[in-house]
């Protein structure tokens, strides 16, 4: 059985803050010996890369561009572009997942270059939207090289986010008309929206329930008018409020949209998330498990029932959750890492 290491390695103390790499190292069990599968925490991701570089048969590469942002920057830069190197000496199959376009703790010389080499490199460019789709084609043209080899697959979803035993929870009458979840970062654009006047004197009763771990924006949404937890929810209380909330909203800032992990455990919570008409969002509004906005305004039309939208049914959800299955997307990079 041929050996494929998935990056990232785990992190020292904190493992996978993403459960998608737990996921994704189970269900390519079936078909390869995944190397690092126990996910011990490595000290440094430039280092496991370059010990795996000589191991596996197959690498599947994912946030290799942000490791400049890591502790010992530089010098990770250096050991991820001579891992890959090595990769490709070896004569070895690269697959790199293009989660974001531009990393969320931002975009410099170090993550163009890794992007720049992983496009190049790699026989398989996977995106988990269209727009990253569109991107990696367009750079890919620019630099003069094959772009057959970007395949779009929505970002796989597991039903009822994993969690064996969901609270049985009838639905009741609404009791927020808004829920934002999940760690609040500037790129969700959660500032701007309790800043938002319009919004503001919408008179929408909304729910944040997220860890904040800077003071200032901390005590900006304890001091506005939203109700605002700062704290780090399980999934079965999750659940909870995504069924009795009208919508979840993802107000995210436009320029940093791709994919979004917390969009596909909203789905399978039976939540109805609402996002910017870009980037996966717009991919799952053509699904019907998801609704969009392009504007503010048109955003508070919708939350307050101003402009009539085309519900989420449950049908929709349980279609969807079926055919985006992690035992499919297995298959799927089975079929087209060659």
């Amino acid at each position: 059985m041929e050996k494929i290491y998935v990056s990232p390695s785990s992190k020292r103390g904190v493992g996978y803050t993403n459960r998608y790499f737990y996921y994704l190292k189970e269900s390519l069990s079936k078909y390869y010996s995944v190397l690092e599968a126990d996910n011990k925490p490595c000290s440094l991701q430039g280092l496991s890369l370059l010990r795996n570089a000589f191991r596996a048969d197959i690498f599947l590469l994912s946030q290799v561009e942000a490791i400049s942002f890591q502790r010992f920057g530089l010098f990770q830069f250096c050991l991820a572009v001579l891992s890959i190197k090595i990769m490709r000496l070896r004569r070895k199959r690269i697959a790199f997942i293009l989660h974001y376009i531009h990393p969320h703790q931002g975009e410099n010389f170090f993550t163009k270059a890794l992007t720049k080499i992983q496009l190049r490199d790699a026989c398989l460019v996977i995106t988990h939207s269209r727009h990253a789709t569109k991107y990696a084609i367009r750079e890919l043209h620019f630099f003069g090289m094959d772009a057959e080899k970007v395949k779009y697959i929505c970002r796989p979803i597991r039903p009822g986010n994993a969690t064996p035993e969901l609270p049985k929870w009838e639905k009741e009458d609404t009791i927020y008309d808004v829920l934002i979840w999940g760690e609040i970062l500037p790129y969700k654009g959660i500032s701007e929206f309790v800043s938002d006047p319009m919004i503001e004197k919408s008179g929408l009763k909304v729910k944040i329930v997220g860890d904040c771990g800077k003071a200032e924006l901390t005590k900006k949404l304890t001091d506005s008018w939203v109700s605002f937890e700062n704290r780090r929810a399980g999934f079965p209380e999750l659940y909870w409020y995504c069924t009795h909330s009208r919508f979840v909203l993802f107000p995210y800032l436009v320029g940093s949209i791709s994919s979004s992990g917390a969009l596909m455990d909203t789905i399978a919570m039976n939540g109805t998330p609402i996002g910017p008409a870009i980037g996966a969002f717009k991919d799952l509004a053509e699904e019907r498990v998801c609704v969009t906005y392009n504007s503010i305004k048109e955003m508070v039309d919708i939350l307050t029932d101003k402009k009539q939208i085309e519900p989420v049914t449950q049908a929709a959800r349980d279609e969807f959750i079926s055919r985006n299955s992690w035992e499919n997307y297995a298959e799927f990079l089975k079929k087209h890492i060659r």
